[in-house]
Parts: structure tokens; sequence; C-alpha cells
């Protein structure tokens, strides 16, 4: 009786050890699989950062187009490359 026991005592003991190492087992690809996934995010998360950088320099310079597009001095080089002019300017053109 007591040899049986101790047979029960030690398969108890060993299904147990064996549980807890195919736990650790299963944990330790789940933690794998979260440091890879959580690697690619950085890296996706550093692109996006650095694109919205380009796109703020981007809107930066429209808007300064946009407001050099207000002077004056645009608005009568764009009237000049249509060929309009001032009343009372006077325009010399090369012979060809």
């Amino acid at each position: 009786m007591v040899r049986r026991k101790r047979k029960q005592n030690r398969m108890a003991k060993f299904s147990i050890t064996c549980m807890v190492f195919l736990l650790i087992a299963l944990m330790s690809t789940q933690i794998v699989k979260l440091y890879n996934k959580n690697q690619e995010l950085s890296a996706k998360e550093q692109a996006y950062e650095e694109q919205k950088l380009e796109e703020e320099a981007r809107q930066k310079e429209l808007e300064e187009k946009e407001k050099n597009m207000q002077s004056q001095d645009y608005i009568e080089k764009e009237a000049h490359r249509y060929g309009l002019f001032y009343d009372d300017e006077i325009i010399y053109r090369e012979e060809k």
C-alpha cells in the first residue's frame, strides 16, 4: 500500500512538473512573439515620426509659397508670363 502511494506521488509530481515546463514553453513563445511585434511597431512608429516631420516641413514650405503668392511682385511676374502689362509700362523686345 505504501509502495502504491509513493508511485502515485511520483506520477503526480512528474505530471505537475511536465505541466509547469509546458506552460513555461508556451509562455516563452508568446513572449518572443510579443517582443518581435513590439520591435516591428517601434520601427513603424519611427517611420511615421519621420514622415510627420517631412510633412510638417512641406506644410511650412507651402505656407511660405502661399504668402509669396499673395505679394504684389508675384502677381506681376505671373501677369507678365501671360502677356499682361500695365498701361503705362514700356516693353522692350528682342529682335529675332
